[in-house]
């Protein structure tokens, strides 16, 4: 990094600007003192378009001196840096732009390379070190100088001061309006935190309520249920002595109250109901079967006292004659065991039909389950032979698949693959035929398949 001093500085500002040598010193002079101050005064100065000086201050560290190998300490101090502005960072990196950017980690300290580089520059080149507090010491005034702050640059100070309020009246009003919606969403947020609060407490007074309701239907429930618990006792047991009823009840209100057993109402009445038929059916078939028994055995003591009697001649009667009493109990009982006979015949032919008719729906079933199996493997094995065939690019992106033989004919004298695939597939079907047979060339006599194809079903 070379060096400047004043007098280069001034030249080149002097062939810029159109000023003289000496303006262009005091100009670099006063730029300086100014930065100085600001620098001592706010720790940083910003002069636009070029850059920002800023001091930093640097802690105690150790060191190793590369001639002895001591370690020694070396204080902390302020240094200088300087950022340039966007403008000059272009500038100066525009002839550079082809390079590439490598980004140097955090940590890593050059003072020992400045100052070495320093002292090399030193050496080689000590006229071009500079002090501007010396030069200024010794420089002669110009009359000719133009004192520094024109009115134009006056104007220029009050437009960025202009814009600078400009630019904070913006950024006040953007704080502003962050701060509203700031607010806006916290009052959106507390109402919405409210109705869900309220939405809460209505859900926990409904569900309070549902369950007082709950509780009155269950003591009415229970209240019920043992007042028909009462009457059902009244109606089946006998009349005992009002001290025996009254005890009976104590007992059963006890017991209701430390067992607490809820039975719903309907579920009493269908019990009820079930015995009272089941006893009804009992005592009906009790009775008929009874009566049946006694029936045949007095048809079976007259048919014995018949057959045991002497064999009497009986004088031919008229025709008209009415029947005996023993002759209208022996047409009766042959009526009766006719009727029983009937009846019993009947009751095997309804059993039989309902067997045969149960058999037969199971055979129905076990051989719609076989034609469903049968059609499941039929589908397995059409999509695995379709899958074989779907190695054929343009079997695979067509229309149908191939799902089994059709039939299989001969190749006659000058027929060709796709003259058969039209006459048995239609046009521009000879890809499926070729799949099929896995060749695209035949000859007269050859036996050739001529696929059965499915259209693809098409996905939604």
């Amino acid at each position: 990094m070379s060096k400047f001093s004043l007098n280069t500085l001034g030249k080149l500002l002097a062939d810029k600007s159109g000023l003289s040598q000496v303006e262009a010193e005091l100009f670099i002079r006063k730029m300086f003192d100014v930065c100085n101050q600001g620098l001592d005064a706010d720790k940083q100065v910003k002069i636009k378009w070029l850059g920002t000086f800023k001091v930093q201050a640097t802690k105690d560290r150790e060191s190793i001196n590369v001639n002895t190998g001591e370690r020694f300490t070396i204080e902390g101090r302020d240094k200088l840096t300087f950022t340039p502005d966007n403008i000059l960072k272009e500038i100066v990196n525009k002839p550079f732009a082809q390079f590439e950017t490598v980004v140097v980690n955090d940590g890593v300290d050059f003072d020992e390379i400045d100052e070495k580089f320093g002292e090399e520059q030193t050496e080689d080149a000590p006229a071009q070190v500079i002090d501007f507090l010396d030069e200024e010491k010794t420089a002669t005034p110009n009359p000719e100088v133009v004192v520094i702050g024109s009115e134009k640059e006056k104007e220029k100070e009050a437009e960025d001061e202009d814009e600078l309020a400009k630019q904070i009246a913006i950024e006040q009003a953007k704080l502003e309006r962050l701060k509203q919606a700031q607010l806006e969403q916290e009052r959106i947020q507390k109402e919405k935190l409210e109705k869900e609060k309220q939405e809460q407490e209505r859900l926990e007074q409904e569900r309070l309520e549902q369950e007082r309701l709950e509780q009155e239907r269950l003591e009415q429930e229970k209240l019920e249920l043992a007042q028909q618990q009462q009457a059902l006792k009244a109606v089946v047991e006998p009349a005992v002595p009002a001290s025996d009823e009254s005890e009976e009840e104590e007992e059963e209100e006890e017991s209701s109250n430390s067992h607490h057993i809820v039975i719903p109402r309907y579920l009493v009445v269908a019990v009820c109901l079930i015995v009272v038929a089941l006893i009804g059916g009992m005592g009906w078939f009790a009775f008929n079967y009874g009566q049946m028994t006694a029936q045949r055995d007095h048809l079976a003591m007259q048919l014995n006292q018949y057959h045991q009697a002497p064999a009497k001649k009986v004088p031919a009667k008229p025709a008209a004659a009415p029947l005996s009493q023993e002759q209208k109990l022996r047409q009766k009982a042959m009526e009766d065991s006719i009727r029983m006979a009937k009846t019993a015949e009947a009751v095997k032919l309804a059993e039989k039909s309902d067997e045969e008719s149960a058999s037969a729906e199971k055979a129905k079933q076990a051989e719609a389950k076989e034609k469903a199996k049968d059609k499941a493997e039929e589908k397995a094995a059409s999509k695995i032979a379709s899958s074989q065939y779907d190695k054929d690019a343009r079997v695979r992106t067509g229309a149908y698949r191939i799902i089994g033989v059709a039939q299989t004919v001969t190749v006659g004298a000058g027929q060709t693959l796709e003259q058969i695939s039209t006459r048995y597939l239609g046009s521009g079907m000879e890809c499926y035929v070729e799949a099929l047979n896995g060749t695209g060339t035949v000859k007269a006599g050859q036996k050739i398949k001529i696929p059965k194809l499915e259209l693809k079903k098409k996905k939604k």
